[in-house]
């Protein structure tokens, strides 16, 4: 498991992950009141990686999104 807890975090599942999922993974420890202490430690990344990857653009959708709606 690799977000079922904070202490759960796998390093080698999150990075066979596409970027897109890994930045969202390391903002949803943000987002539960994560440092970048705590979350950089057991990636092994340093502070700055941790930052770039939280700020990474790329943008993580299910598939299904889109589902029922009419596109062009």
């Amino acid at each position: 498991m690799i977000f079922g807890t904070p202490a759960s975090i796998d390093a080698a599942g999150l990075f066979k992950l596409p970027l897109p999922m890994q930045a969202e993974g390391v903002r949803l420890l943000f987002e539960i009141g994560r440092t970048v202490a705590h979350v950089s430690a057991p990636l092994g990344l340093s502070t700055r990686q941790v930052r770039a990857l939280a700020e990474s653009e790329d943008v993580f959708s299910r598939g299904g999104d889109g589902i029922g709606q009419d596109f062009q």
